[in-house]
């Protein structure tokens, strides 16, 4: 799993490079593979610090 959103958020980054910061989703993009990074990081950083396995999003 931690593969496969690396590879996503590389490929977004790619499609950022290629419709160029004067698209108007260029914007939409980037604040979106921030925060994708943002929380995936979160969560792997507090897994490796032996946190519990919670999920705070499941209902």
């Amino acid at each position: 799993m931690d593969k496969r959103i690396r590879d996503l958020l590389v490929r977004a980054e790619e499609e950022m490079i290629f419709v160029g910061p004067d698209h108007p989703s260029y914007e939409l993009l980037a604040g979106l593979v921030a925060s994708v990074r943002d929380a995936w990081q979160e969560g792997y950083d507090h897994a490796r610090r032996g946190g519990p396995d919670v999920n705070p999003y499941r209902g």
